[in-house]
């Protein structure tokens, strides 16, 4: 190589190393380097289809988002669930294959701490809570009655009975026979007005329903009350939700226990809407048991986009002085006030049926297929056959509970107008349903890592043995087997680095050990 050669080669090499932006430095320190994030990032959601709700309900939520300014999908979630609990009480639908269901919907929502999830719910259900409470204290009083005369009532037939069994003969044995004949019927108890509930465990629901309305709504704006309380604690979960799904079915209530007696309760109806944070709603949506057992397949679940940040006012506006809320609650305050069509008891429901018209069960033929069709290995709906599968039956409820509110108690069929919006809804929420599954679906040793990470962060460490873990840390990471797991998910994403054989943790060379590189955010 010559030296005018070798020069051209230098040259080169100083202007590659003048203006390359590759910093060496930076290539071989770990420290430099972001992580990957453990948890696959939510993908933006669909604007919810508010006007497919239609003028009442979808006006009403348009209204709720304008003046309370959260998420729309969220006031959407909030309309749809009190439709539902105030149409469940007279209506049934007749469904396609012939299945008589309830108009009850199941929703969960997922939203941020500030994002007004009271603000819409106090709203929505405040009309129908303050009647709640007045009925609550007419019902106080009537208790009051009813005990004052159940004891005359135990006293008079208690002395009837004595007077009967002392008698000497046949005469005076018919007068005793008359005066227990004259005492009169077992006064009855006042049905409990109370109809919104928050975490009832199965025997407290079933006591209620026992002695209350036939018709309730498991509402609440702090979901972390029911799936963290008692009802889905590890020893109750799985019977509380299998409970949970008959109602959706519109199955009997039946109880047998040994201690307080048995019973079965006929024609009661449950709807739901849970809302609850990110990361408490997420415990639900990702435990296998509630996705395996039918649960949350039976769910219609919205997590939108937050709004704060850019909620900002011109002025403030009481969001039920608004016309389109205000026709809302006249169409609910009607459904609640009208006389239920009832079986045996007053507290037995016997919905009218609501079948579909020839033209909405043509389209639901049309649907199903297509359903089907989506739900074979490798097409969309494959991952989430659970939720598909009962896509037309809730599209059909949806329909449903359309009609109701805006044909009233005059209303007898579903029409292909109705069911058509609400396939399109079903469409939106199953599109929900798959973007959320990666980002609720989370592995244990995802869960773990995170925790673990938390864990160091909270004490500064920056270097650290597995029995510092095992001996100090969080319960479920004293079991080696998690923890190594946990481990081998920070170090392979960046988060921590496997030091040298031998190095000084706290006065001890280590065999194995770590020392962390970044936190988790």
């Amino acid at each position: 190589m010559d030296d005018s050669t070798q020069l051209l080669i230098a040259n080169a090499e100083l202007e590659v190393a003048e203006t390359s932006t590759f910093d060496l430095s930076n290539a071989i320190n770990p420290n430099s380097l972001q992580p990957d994030p453990l948890r696959a990032p939510l993908a933006p959601a669909d604007p919810y289809p508010v006007e497919l709700l239609g003028d009442v309900l979808g006006a009403a939520a348009t209204a709720l988002h304008e003046t309370i300014k959260a998420p729309m999908a969220l006031c959407c979630q909030s309309v749809l669930a009190s439709a539902s609990l105030a149409a469940q009480t007279h209506f049934d639908v007749i469904l396609p294959w012939g299945g008589k269901k309830p108009l009850s919907l199941f929703l969960l929502t997922v939203a941020e701490s500030g994002e007004r999830k009271s603000g819409v719910d106090d709203v929505v259900l405040g009309a129908a809570k303050a009647q709640e409470r007045l009925e609550m204290e007419t019902y106080q009083i009537e208790q009051q009655n009813y005990e004052g005369e159940l004891a005359r009532w135990k006293s008079a037939t208690e002395s009837a009975n004595k007077a009967a069994a002392v008698t000497k003969n046949q005469a005076a044995s018919d007068h005793s026979a008359a005066a227990k004949h004259q005492v009169e019927q077992k006064p009855e108890a006042p049905i409990m007005p109370l109809r919104f509930v928050t975490d009832p465990t199965v025997e407290g629901l079933f006591k209620l329903l026992a002695v209350g309305q036939p018709s309730v709504g498991l509402f609440s704006d702090e979901a972390g009350l029911l799936i963290g309380g008692h009802a889905l604690n590890n020893d109750n979960a799985l019977k509380t939700m299998a409970r949970w799904c008959k109602f959706w079915d519109g199955s009997p209530f039946d109880r047998v226990r040994a201690g307080d007696g048995s019973g079965i309760l006929y024609g009661r109806r449950m709807a739901m809407h849970q809302m609850a944070q990110p990361e408490v709603m997420a415990k639900l949506l990702s435990d296998q048991m509630a996705n395996d057992q039918g649960f949350l397949p039976r769910c219609l679940v919205a997590w939108p986009e937050s709004t704060i940040g850019s909620r900002h006012v011109e002025s403030f506006e009481w969001p039920g002085n608004r016309h389109e809320v205000k026709r809302l609650f006249a169409k609910l305050k009607a459904l609640t006030e009208a006389e239920p069509r009832i079986g045996k008891t007053e507290q037995e429901l016997d919905p009218v049926e609501l079948p579909l018209d020839e033209y909405a069960t043509k389209l639901a033929i049309a649907a199903q297929n297509q359903f089907e069709t989506l739900m074979q290995k490798g097409n969309d709906l494959s991952e989430i056959r659970g939720y598909a599968s009962k896509a037309l039956e809730n599209a059909c409820r949806i329909a449903g509970v359309l009609a109701v509110i805006e044909d009233g108690m005059a209303t007898r069929s579903i029409t292909n107008t109705h069911l058509e919006r609400g396939l399109v809804l079903v469409q939106w929420y199953l599109k929900e349903s798959l973007r959320i599954r990666g980002a609720a679906l989370i592995p244990q040793p995802v869960i773990d890592a995170e925790s673990l990470s938390n864990w160091l962060q909270e004490r500064d460490m920056r270097l650290f043995r597995s029995v510092d873990v095992l001996n100090r840390g969080p319960s479920q990471l004293r079991n080696k087997k998690r923890l190594m797991a946990a481990t081998v998910e920070l170090v392979n994403n960046g988060y921590h680095a496997e030091n040298e054989p031998g190095t000084v943790i706290n006065g001890v060379k280590a065999r194995t050990s770590w020392r962390v590189l970044h936190y988790v955010v």
